[in-house]
């Protein structure tokens, strides 16, 4: 008998399929049995490891020290289970052979990443720059990583931000919230994954949360120009959708009508925490009928744009406008006059933030108490507030000098 196309069956009654597909079967088992660890000889006579292009794996590692791969894990994440002389061998095995644990699998295995993902709104700010290095270093100490995320101050920016951390599989979250969809971050939170709110809170409901006393600093700030015997004093707020923007500006409007002093709606102007509107809205009150004396302004970017503004229209400092700017940026002390601040504890704010996330994480915190860490501001007295009447004392004598200038000429 003779099958289609005149070749003879090599097993009769069996399909020419079966025998190919079995063929290919028993060459697959040959080659993985052959390839298999267990069956690869890596070794030199002299005992050690062939060098090969491939990174060293963990089956190696056990396989030159005599060792189970758990062994291994545990001498590198759990040193406490092993003994200190087999941690030891296990450390000079790790140097010697260039060892480095693939971390992807790790996580695959352990469903933890040991990363942190942190969202700030505005990375070129010297304020979150400091809490991203203090976030850091907690995290660093503790083996873990940081995933940074630039939002812009914008919510869509903030959304996408929480979308990209959640598809890196991020152990654990700190936001400095922008006005979010606070559905996405209720999605989050449902899958088990910690959320700590810093600088801000955004409404969301249980989270540790790390802020400043803004309305308590804001207060200060304001105290601190009226006992210079200033009334007509001015704001530059900070955005009003933000919880430390209306804190801020809350604690101001306080002050003043605690002094009976009015607040006239002219002498409020609202930024976005970003320095050209402190540039535009420090114009806008200088070129006012009746400027204010003295001026708050709710945060350091916006103190910046303010300032420059005031030397464009030559303003002087503080003899003819007080400045209390809000944080304490490290060019402050070098304007000339150096700037009254609020000043925030900002990289103690960051380190809490941080191990709050941590005790989570590691399972320290358990119990369903919520974190609510609030930070004291200190108000830094400099030389850009001067009392109304010595300012007024000082500002008339300019003028005299300037007129005598301009008689001699």
């Amino acid at each position: 008998m003779r099958c289609e196309g005149g070749v003879a069956p090599v097993f009769p009654g069996v399909p020419l399929f079966a025998i190919l597909l079995t063929a290919s079967v028993v060459s697959r088992s040959l080659t993985c049995k052959r390839l298999h660890p267990k069956n690869i000889d890596r070794r030199k006579p002299g005992g050690e490891l062939e060098k090969k292009n491939r990174p060293m794996t963990l089956f190696d590692l056990a396989r030159e020290l005599n060792v189970s791969i758990s062994t291994i894990s545990r001498a590198l994440s759990r040193p406490e289970m092993v003994a200190p002389a087999t941690r030891e061998k296990v450390l000079a095995a790790v140097k010697q052979f260039g060892f480095q644990p693939n971390e992807i699998a790790r996580s695959l295995r352990t469903r933890q990443t040991k990363t942190i993902g942190i969202i700030v709104p505005d990375i070129t700010n010297w304020f979150f720059g400091v809490i991203v290095k203090a976030v850091g270093e907690v995290a660093k100490s503790n083996g873990y990583s940081v995933l940074v995320c630039n939002a812009d101050e914008d919510p869509a920016g903030e959304e996408h931000a929480l979308n990209l951390l959640r598809d890196r599989k991020v152990s654990g979250i700190i936001n400095c919230p922008m006005g979010a969809n606070l559905k996405l971050w209720r999605e989050l939170k449902k899958t088990g994954t910690p959320v700590v709110e810093l600088d801000r809170v955004s409404g969301l409901e249980k989270v540790d949360t790390v802020v400043l006393d803004n309305e308590k600093a804001a207060d200060m700030a304001a105290a601190h120009l009226i006992g210079l015997g200033h009334h007509r004093i001015a704001t530059i707020a900070g955005p009003q959708h933000l919880s430390n923007g209306r804190a801020r500006f809350s604690g101001f409007k306080k002050a003043l009508r605690k002094n009976s002093i009015p607040l006239p709606p002219e002498y409020v102007e609202y930024g976005d925490f970003r320095e050209g509107s402190g540039h535009d809205a420090a114009k806008t009150l200088v070129s006012l009928q009746n400027p204010p004396t003295a001026i708050f302004i709710a945060n350091s970017e916006m103190a910046g744009g303010a300032i420059g503004a005031l030397r464009e229209c030559r303003v002087k400092i503080p003899t003819q406008l007080s400045v209390v700017a809000f944080d304490d940026a490290h060019w402050a002390r070098y304007l000339d006059p150096p700037l009254t601040v609020i000043a925030e504890p900002t990289e103690a704010m960051g380190r809490c933030a941080a191990e709050l996330l941590l005790a989570r994480l590691n399972s320290r915190s358990t119990s369903r108490k919520l974190n609510l860490e609030v930070f004291p501001a200190e108000l830094i007295v400099r030389k850009s507030t001067a009392p109304l009447r010595l300012a007024r004392a000082r500002a008339a004598v300019a003028v005299e000098a300037n007129d005598k200038r301009q008689i001699r000429r």
